[in-house]
């Protein structure tokens, strides 16, 4: 009896612990959609931008692409599963209890086989049926094993996929500018599923004046259809600033100071242009960002290409002092109280005009010569510098002519700077901001120092008329009156008639003698020992023209008024 109890513990152990598996079919979706059964319904080709363009990169591409519609059919879709199964205790008990009573029955019945034979098959089919009767263990394990079973319906759907084109396909394109045609109807030839235009290949920069905001409009035709685009210029072409003036001053902050000059540029000097201001071009001079005046350049458009061939035209930037006029200054007279100095120089100009670039270098010259040639002293001159309105020179004549309250031997008046003539005939010398200000009415300048209790006068008239090609004969001879019928003992010398411009002595690859060319013939001839203005004069006039037209090719008159046997050093 023991053994018979020990056997079914342990076979109700194995049995307990055993498991099978088992697969089934489940329905995921009733209307799933079937890839392999399927008709086009319609299919059209197109153009897809792609990238950007850029300077570096002046490409329009287009991708080719096909827009497909299908009917697709719908299907049942079933899934395999695998899943394990396990005898419940509970069950297995119940069984082996009723299989037992069976069993004791069976036992008990000892004068009729049939039935001891049904109750030991009853007892049997009770354990087999507890065993039976199992539970699911965990999760069911998909196969990964799918059918597709009935119809359940159909959808459209729509894919855009990347084609080749077709031999018959054509693609074409047209740019316009400010509604005028520059290219029109030209095909554009594919690589691939490509189609590129290259718009530099098209495009001369040089037909495009410069606007930032300045744009073509891209016009591509294919398939019946037509794609339209407007491309702004600066995201084709670089921008470039071309010096416009003989020199300008590269800078390295944007701000009108001598002390921030890394070098002069010469005429036709190219650069990156890297930004702008109202006032300013910043520029690349190597790897440095550096700035020029907007009114000493242009820009305008070109390749990026065109960076590796620029033209910059430094000119060296010569310390004062070096060059020939403005050492080894002879002294011909000393103690010179007599004679006083009235210097109106202006040069920084903004708002339009180009700087004047050696005006500061011109006065620090002729100061030199007053005071170590002439030996005018340093407090019998009085300076007005980049004056930008009538009632600043104001102030500087006043505290000049306090000066002059007793009479003195002599007056000497250096003017320099931009002139125009008004509607009245009278010179104005261009104040720095005309933008701000009104200009200096040089005829009004002069009728007050002439006016001043001395027994000559020599004016020294550097002036650069801006409109030279358009002001009117006689500028210079009305101003001169000013003066010279005030005091019969008066001269008034000018570096250029009104019809001609007062050029500098410097060029590119040539002459650099920094400084206006009448005014170095000023220091030249005094340097020479010419003390006397008739003197200078037949110097200034041997020299300025043909030096200008050499230079230039531009005439440079130098013209005088009055009264020329004043010697500067009696």
């Amino acid at each position: 009896m023991k053994l018979f109890v020990t056997k079914s513990l342990i076979l109700f152990l194995l049995l307990i612990s055993s498991a099978c598996s088992s697969s089934k079919w489940v329905v995921e979706n009733q209307y799933e959609t079937d890839l392999n059964d399927f008709e086009l319904l319609s299919s059209e080709r197109f153009l897809e931008r792609v990238g950007t363009t850029n300077p570096n990169s002046p490409i329009v591409t287009y991708q080719l692409k096909a827009e497909n519609t299908f009917e697709y059919a719908q299907r049942v879709k079933t899934d395999r599963y695998i899943q394990q199964y396990r005898p419940t205790w509970k069950s297995v008990l119940l069984g082996l209890a009723g299989a037992g009573i069976a069993t004791t029955s069976a036992l008990t019945v000892t004068d009729n086989n049939i039935s001891q034979n049904i109750l030991f098959g009853t007892a049997g089919f009770i354990t087999l049926s507890s065993f039976l009767n199992m539970k699911p263990i965990g999760e069911a394990t998909p196969t990964g094993e799918s059918r597709l079973l009935r119809k359940t319906g159909s959808i459209e759907e729509t894919e855009i996929i990347t084609v080749s084109p077709e031999s018959d396909s054509r693609a074409t394109y047209s740019i316009f500018h400010k509604g005028d045609i520059i290219i029109g109807e030209k095909e554009i030839q594919p690589e691939n599923s490509t189609y590129s235009i290259n718009l530099i290949e098209d495009l001369n920069p040089e037909v495009f004046e410069y606007d930032s905001s300045d744009a073509i409009e891209l016009e591509v035709n294919f398939n019946n259809k037509t794609y339209t685009e407007i491309i702004l210029l600066k995201n084709i072409f670089e921008s470039f600033a071309v010096v416009s003036t003989q020199v300008t001053a590269l800078r390295d902050e944007p701000e009108l100071n001598s002390r921030n000059i890394l070098t002069d540029l010469a005429f036709g000097s190219q650069m990156k242009l890297v930004e702008e201001d109202s006032l300013w071009y910043k520029v690349l001079y190597g790897i440095s960002e550096t700035w020029i005046s907007k009114t000493d350049a242009y820009p305008i458009w070109r390749p990026s290409e065109f960076a590796s061939q620029l033209s910059i035209i430094a000119i060296p930037n010569i310390p004062f002092g070096n060059v020939d006029v403005e050492n080894n200054i002879p002294a011909l007279r000393t103690n010179n109280d007599s004679t006083f100095v009235f210097m109106l120089s202006n040069g920084q100009y903004q708002g339009g005009y180009s700087e004047r670039t050696y005006a500061e270098r011109d006065l620090r010259l002729m100061e030199e010569y007053f005071q170590n040639a002439l030996g005018i002293p340093q407090e019998n001159i009085d300076k007005a510098i980049n004056i930008d309105s009538q009632q600043r020179l104001s102030l500087a004549y006043g505290r000049f002519a306090n000066k002059l309250r007793r009479p003195q031997k002599r007056l000497i008046v250096y003017v320099s700077g931009y002139a125009v003539g008004n509607e009245r005939g009278d010179t104005e010398v261009i104040s720095t901001e005309p933008n701000r200000y009104q200009n200096i009415n040089l005829n009004s300048l002069l009728r007050g120092l002439s006016g001043l209790p001395v027994e000559e006068i020599v004016v020294i008239n550097d002036l650069d008329y801006i409109n030279s090609e358009n002001e009117r004969s006689g500028l210079n001879e009305s101003l001169a009156k000013v003066v010279t019928d005030n005091n019969s003992d008066s001269i008034i010398i000018f570096g250029a008639t009104e019809n001609q411009r007062s050029r500098d002595f410097s060029v590119a690859n040539g002459d650099q003698k920094r400084h206006s060319i009448f005014t170095y013939y000023i220091a030249d001839a005094i340097k020479n020992r010419e003390g006397t203005v008739s003197g200078i004069i037949n110097h200034l006039q041997r020299n300025v023209d043909y030096t200008s037209r050499r230079l230039h090719n531009r005439p440079q008159n130098v013209i005088y008024f009055g009264y020329t046997g004043i010697s500067l050093i009696d």
